[in-house]
């Protein structure tokens, strides 16, 4: 890549490859099961581990009922998630965020993702 990619590529709308340097979890609220979708950045949210790894600490809440969920996440230095935990909620795959999301939107209200509520 010459230096003018570089530059257009720095002013360019369409992100690249490494735009997205991010973890995707997502977890339900257990009070209102309310499917939340969180994204944690590898270089502003994830801390280093006493052991190696990264660790990450993230109070979470929905948008239906207001509940806090507090993650506490570890991972490997190839952020491979070893331990989790949620408090006030349960993780959820995204295939099962996908669906909840995809129910909770119904035929005549779009999907909101996150569980995001209209402003």
């Amino acid at each position: 890549m010459g230096l003018l990619d570089r530059l257009t590529s720095l002013f360019s709308s369409r992100p690249s490859k490494e735009a997205d340097d991010a973890i995707h979890i997502y977890v339900e609220c257990g009070r209102c099961k309310s499917p939340v979708h969180v994204r944690l950045d590898k270089r502003h949210d994830l801390s280093q581990g006493e052991k190696g790894g990264f660790f990450v600490r993230k109070e979470i809440m929905d948008s239906k009922c207001f509940r806090l969920m507090t993650a506490e996440i570890m991972f490997d230095t190839g952020y491979r998630i070893q331990t989790q935990d949620l408090q006030g909620g349960r993780f959820l795959s995204k295939e099962e965020f996908e669906a909840a999301t995809a129910s909770e939107a119904g035929p005549d209200r779009p999907g909101r993702p996150g569980g995001a509520s209209p402003l």
